[in-house]
């Protein structure tokens, strides 16, 4: 009778407040959907005829702006450092429709979550994040317009801190600039990597509307999305602001072939049984209840566990709902002084599919007088321990887990001409996110001992039976009464702010005979709170299976200082130099330069280099908070050939030394013809003391008995905690390329031709992680800190353009890697997970007398497979949930309008 439990979502929502946002997302089908779509795009083009949005793709223009990776105005193609590009106009061509895609475009960017990922990375879910060179994801500075946004106040399952930028409105955003060069000398800690910066559209008159919806042609998992940008303007002011809307349906684990099976685990319902000192006993009924035995004693089949099916109850991309908002304003004064303000509202719920219920890992003992125990009712007769869940087989209905995000940005400012050549900017900003999150189905463990002990309910009189004979037998059911008593749910409140206080000055020092010498001088105060508060069950360790720690509130303050020269050395050769002082409250200071050389020795051939070093010192959740995550663990004292799952408690430690790196590069711009030009850069990091977990895996196949394991049942007994804390690495090395290449032909009477490609290729990523240093590169690093590193990794385009006519052709490639265990005797080692190749495919028109555009397309045309990854009794999806798409073919339709 557990059916009858209440685990729907509305039971978890925050004081009701939040709501259930499921009412605004009918049951449809296709053609359902399809009819919504084609009213929206219909109703968008009945608007008063004006001036569309033009088919185009990124073209030559050059303005002097302030550039990602200096303060001194200058336009992309003379910056000394490499900085990467991707324009309004790659938006529509590449198909993209919100940040998150924006992201999945770049090979320069290394593992990041762009996906909610319900099953790897649950806490997360709704985020996504940046990685250059797949460093991590703490080591990549996201901006904002030139400025710092809060990080997420839920770190990253290895405890990285990051920047959410689903935060951000794609409709809002005028391009991404990516600095791929370590950049601590201009903008602090964290630019280790890179520097991404996003910058906004802030000045715009008119309206512009915009509506997508697309379906993967396999299951039918759609996405919709609605956007809206208007501005006005006068002589001294002007204003614009954006909103976007996302719906996302889910896709089921079972709703793909590859996946379908792949999340099982040994402790189910129904369960298994020992008796004190003996092994563990399959419940007898475990196959007809729906479990799935594990023997592990092959001369006695009644030796093992009964395993439970997980994947019916898991989604591969989460039901997802965002509502993204984004402003500017600029009034100019008198004096060329301009007042300027810019802010931002983000609100998402991501509902998580998750199981009926959890293991209890505190393994409770049932007694011989339970009615499910009794020899006559198929039970032992003896006391036993309870290895399993307290419901879930045949057919017990999946909990809901909502992630309520709430972000807030609002920034003022003012900027000017002070005297002569020098100008200011100050600006003060403030930025904040709150993470709410409920996992219902866990157990009060002393409500449900005292449940296994006939003294549950709300009266301490009732028993519950947690033998399959529960759900085999009618006569020995258990009461909804029972149920309610015992049953939990996990309540988190995680928040973070950041207030910053920025101030810049720039202007001409002197000339030399190949030109002005100019210098930016600056500082920065920062200050930054990380708050987390849990109900009193979870952080007190009373759940079965959920636990967090206590609540903490840790703050700190950061000061800064910082200055950049531009030195014209001859007409062709320039140089920039850099460097920056940073103070932090609770980890002390560090000073970082840079030096940087830019030389035309040719008009065709642009030759460039830096070097310098970053740091980044210790995230506040490195150094103040216990986090816990459920992760599956292959146990040497309890083999088995599904996975058992554990909590794997992390520590804070005080004791973390900064990280520091050094970083160079060299490379060039070669344009041969004033249509075609190509680029390559070569990149260098030496990362030292790198801030990583430690691996549970690891500290497990190292010595059974550490100290570090929990066990319940003696020495050899479940493992039901794992204690990890945070370590300074030794040192990571990584080199490799990145190049792109640009044509523009002109057919004449037939039209324009675009073609354009990128790619970034590893070299080596040299890292010690148990047993000396070894390359990493063209790994998948499942059980170490570097994560998959695909060595290449590069996307192509060709696009016809003819009258309002428009044909794109895109192709995607990430390279193979190979499976690299801790246990070098594991003959998963060296399995092959295969290249993974997409084509896109899209046509788009101008409709001039309506003033509006239509583009159709296809994503991954060809229904590419994601590849097999070699470690399937722990991975629980069948594939790279990191690196890999699991959609398959895509069909969209996206219909926009200016006026």
């Amino acid at each position: 009778m557990y059916q009858s439990a209440d685990t729907s979502s509305s039971q978890v929502s925050k004081e009701g407040a939040r709501g259930n946002m499921s009412k605004f997302h009918g049951d449809f089908g296709v053609r359902r959907h399809f009819e919504i779509l084609a009213g929206a795009s219909i109703a968008v083009l009945a608007l008063s005829p004006a001036l569309a949005q033009s088919v185009t793709v990124p073209g030559d223009h050059v303005e002097e702006v302030i550039v990602t990776g200096s303060y001194i105005r200058t336009s992309v193609k003379d910056t000394a450092s490499p900085v990467s590009v991707i324009g309004r106009e790659e938006f529509g061509v590449k198909a993209l429709q919100t940040v998150d895609d924006l992201v999945k475009i770049m090979p320069s960017n290394g593992q990041s979550k762009t996906y909610s990922d319900a099953v790897g990375s649950p806490h997360t879910a709704g985020t996504a994040q940046i990685n250059l060179r797949g460093l991590g994801l703490a080591s990549t500075l996201t901006l904002i317009n030139g400025r710092r946004q809060t990080a997420s106040p839920v770190p990253d399952t290895d405890g990285s801190s990051f920047v959410d930028i689903n935060t951000i409105p794609l409709i809002m955003v005028d391009r991404l600039e990516v600095l791929q060069d370590g950049a601590a000398a201009l903008y602090g800690s964290d630019a280790v990597a890179g520097v991404a910066n996003f910058v906004m559209r802030n000045s715009f008159d008119g309206m512009e509307l915009r509506a997508s919806r697309q379906m993967t042609t396999n299951a039918q998992q759609f996405d919709t999305t609605l956007g809206a940008v208007g501005g006005l303007s006068g002589n001294r002011w002007n204003f614009v602001a954006g909103l976007e809307y996302l719906n996302r349906d889910p896709l089921g684990q079972q709703d793909r072939i590859f996946s379908r099976g792949k999340a099982m685990s040994s402790l189910g319902f129904p369960g298994a049984f020992a008796p004190a000192g003996g092994s563990p006993l399959i419940d007898p009924g475990c196959a007809a209840a729906g479990g799935s035995p594990v023997h592990i004693n092959p001369s006695d089949s009644t030796v093992g566990y009964c395993a439970m099916n997980l994947s019916p109850y898991f989604d591969l991309i989460a039901r997802e709902y965002r509502l993204n908002s984004y402003a500017s304003a600029n009034y100019r004064l008198d004096g060329d002084i301009t007042l300027y303000a810019e802010g931002g509202y983000a609100h998402s719920r991501v509902d998580i599919r998750a199981s009926p219920s959890y293991i209890d890992l505190k393994f409770p003992t049932v007694p011989a007088n339970n009615p499910g125990n009794l020899v006559a009712n198929g039970g032992f007769g003896i006391p036993v321990t309870f290895f399993g869940r307290p419901f879930g087989n045949p057919d017990a209905p999946y909990t809901h887990q909502p992630h309520i995000l709430d972000t807030y940005r609002a920034v003022v400012g003012a900027k000017g001409l002070l005297a002569g050549s020098w100008t200011f900017d100050t600006s003060y900003s403030y930025s904040t996110q709150s993470v709410y999150i409920a996992i219902p189905g866990d157990v009060n463990a002393a409500r449900f001992e005292a449940a296994l002990n006939c003294v549950g309910g709300p009266n301490n009189d009732l028993c519950f039976n947690p033998f399959a004979s529960s759900v085999l037998n009618p006569a020995l059911s258990n009461s909804l009464a029972v149920i309610d008593d015992f049953m939990a749910t996990s309540i988190r409140q995680y928040d973070a702010s950041l207030h910053s206080v920025d101030a810049v000055f720039t202007g001409d020092l002197f000339a030399l005979p190949a030109g002005q010498v100019a210098m930016a001088v600056g500082g920065q105060f920062r200050h930054e709170v990380l708050e987390f508060k849990s109900d009193p069950l979870t952080q007190s360790g009373q759940l079965g299976f959920q636990f967090t720690g206590p609540d903490f509130s840790q703050g700190r303050s950061i000061y800064a200082g910082f200055f950049e020269l531009d030195i014209p050395l001859l007409e062709s050769l320039s140089a920039q130099a850099a460097g920056r002082y940073e103070h932090y409250s609770d980890v002390g200071g560090s000073f970082n330069p840079k030096l940087a050389l830019r030389w035309q020795p040719l008009d065709s051939l642009v030759l460039r280099g830096s070097i310098g070093t970053s740091f980044r010192a210790p995230s506040l959740s490195q150094v103040t908070a216990i986090s816990t995550i459920n992760t599956a663990i292959a146990d040497p004292y309890n083999p088995s050939t599904v996975p058992f799952y554990t909590d794997i408690v992390t520590v804070p430690s005080s004791s973390l030394a900064d990280e520091t790196a050094t970083n160079y590069s060299l490379g060039g711009v070669w344009t041969p013809l004033p249509e075609l030009s190509f680029s390559l850069d070569y990149w260098h990091y030496k990362y030292k003391n790198m801030v990583v977990k430690q691996d549970a895996q690891s500290i497990v196949n190292a010595d059974p008995n550490d100290p570090r394991i929990v066990r319940v049942g003696g020495p050899t007994g479940l493992i039901s905690e794992i204690h990890v804390s945070f370590v300074n690495a030794r040192s990571v090395e990584t080199d490799g390329f990145d190049f792109a290449a640009n044509y523009q032909h002109d057919l004449g009477g037939l039209g324009v031709l675009y073609l354009n490609g990128r790619g970034t290729y590893m070299n080596k990523y040299m890292a010690d992680v148990g047993h000396g240093i070894e390359n990493l590169a063209g790994k998948r690093n499942y059980q170490n800190f570097a994560h998959a590193l695909p060595k290449f990794k590069g996307n192509a385009t060709a696009s016809w353009k003819y009258d309002e006519h428009m044909i794109s052709v895109s192709l995607n490639y990430i390279d193979s890697y190979e499976e690299n265990l801790a246990d070098l005797a594991s003959p998963i080692n060296g399995f092959k997970i295969n290249s993974f190749t997409t084509v896109d495919l899209q046509y788009a028109v101008d409709i001039e007398r309506w003033g509006a555009n239509l583009s159709v397309g296809l994503i991954n045309a060809f229904d590419a497979k994601p590849p097999a990854v070699g470690l399937t009794n722990v991975e629980l999806s069948g594939y790279d949930r990191q690196i890999h798409d699991p959609r398959g073919r895509i069909l969209y339709l996206k219909v926009a309008k200016s006026f």
